[in-house]
């Protein structure tokens, strides 16, 4: 996964915490419920993808980096479900 193993969940929440926002603050700058962002950070849920540049402007990052995280979380998955 991406950054040593990390989920786009964690990903999620570790660059959330490094800029001192809260998953409410997220949230509203996405136009998603709290608890879909808390879902999406404990690894329940991914976001759609309409979603992905919503949350990289939220951070203020860019949006190919969310979308690197999405993407190495399907891959993740999608080995994981192969050698099942």
């Amino acid at each position: 996964m991406t950054a040593a193993g990390k989920s786009f969940g964690e990903q999620l929440r570790k660059e959330r915490e490094s800029q001192g926002l809260t998953a409410e603050a997220v949230a509203k700058a996405c136009g998603i419920s709290r608890s879909h962002v808390t879902l999406i950070e404990n690894g329940q849920r991914l976001p759609g993808k309409k979603n992905i540049s919503k949350i990289a402007d939220a951070l203020g990052i860019k949006a190919g980096v969310v979308l690197n995280w999405y993407l190495e979380n399907i891959t993740q998955k999608m080995r994981k479900d192969l050698t099942l």
